[in-house]
């Protein structure tokens, strides 16, 4: 494959749009940064900002001609995005598309089977048919839960409120990478093509439970938690009764989230091959987790899942 050196970015002010930016740009490719027309203000110097209309495939072949890749960080809920984004990319010869995973495995059968999941499975299918259509190539990065955040917001466990919910007795051992790994690892899809060409190529950080963070918390910031407990396969259950239901609130499908995760090794959890060595990627100690935590812990974040 041909060298990679122009690189557009969707979801660029996002948490993970953000921190991909500022690694691809320290990495020496040249990017822009799509826009819907909102604040840019976070967004680098040295990096180009094009606005763009998600639902116009004519607008976004026009700000996608002459790149070689394309990284889509768009959100949970604007994955609805994507195939006008595929399409457009393949359209006028671009390289390499990265879609919006960065999670849980959903090459996994029994975690693609949720329909939460539906936008994404879409995605991976429209891409293979592009591959064979125009030869853009694409790879899945697979990352588990985002550490930082989840901590920080209590998606995980709430380490400054030592506030939670322990999923299946808190005891399963999951994948993890932190939001600046997610963004090396987008990176290192790029600057290494060809091993990393048309498959799911993974990552982590560490692979940690909940009640090993409780550990680690306690060492940090001591004192009483308030934990609840919460049964995975329940969590799914309710949340395929409000598939059926055509309940249009997303939050209602966040049980089968959980379940991805916290499912075991049913679900993939935690990986087993990782491609961390081709990237470079070290891995957090528990010293360094602690880190982490104590740093959490003094900006004084509120999470917003308890």
């Amino acid at each position: 494959m041909s060298q990679i050196k122009n690189v557009a970015v969707a979801g660029a002010t996002g948490n993970i749009g953000l921190a991909t930016i500022n690694a691809l740009h320290a990495a020496g490719f040249t990017v822009t940064a799509l826009s819907r027309g909102g604040s840019t203000a976070s967004i680098p110097a040295g990096v180009r900002i094009a606005t763009v209309d998600y639902t116009s495939v004519e607008s976004l072949t026009k700000v996608l001609k002459g790149q070689d890749a394309v990284v889509s960080c768009v959100s949970a809920f604007a994955l609805a995005s994507q195939p006008n984004i595929v399409e457009a990319a393949s359209a006028v010869g671009v390289k390499r598309f990265i879609p919006a995973e960065f999670g849980a495995d959903t090459l996994n059968p029994q975690t693609r089977a949720f329909p939460i999941l539906k936008d994404k499975i879409q995605i991976q299918t429209m891409l293979a048919e592009k591959y064979e259509q125009s030869g853009m190539t694409y790879s899945l990065l697979f990352t588990g839960l985002f550490l930082d955040w989840g901590l920080e917001n209590g998606m995980i466990l709430g380490v400054e409120s030592r506030k939670g919910t322990l999923y299946d007795g808190g005891k399963t051992v999951i994948s993890t990478s932190t939001i600046a790994t997610v963004a090396k690892g987008i990176t290192g899809c790029l600057l290494h093509p060809e091993e990393t060409k048309n498959r799911g190529v993974y990552i982590q950080d560490t692979a940690i439970s909940q009640n090993h963070l409780v550990e680690l918390t306690n060492k940090v910031n001591p004192g009483e938690w308030d934990l609840k407990e919460a049964n995975t396969v329940e969590l799914e259950k309710q949340a395929s009764a409000a598939h059926e239901q055509k309940d249009p609130n997303p939050m209602s499908m966040v049980g089968s989230v959980f379940r991805m995760y916290f499912g075991g090794e049913a679900y993939g959890q935690p990986f087993k091959k990782l491609d961390n060595e081709l990237f470079d990627i070290k891995g957090l100690s528990d010293e360094e987790i602690e880190t982490m935590i104590r740093n959490i812990c003094k900006s004084g974040s509120k999470p917003s899942f308890i």
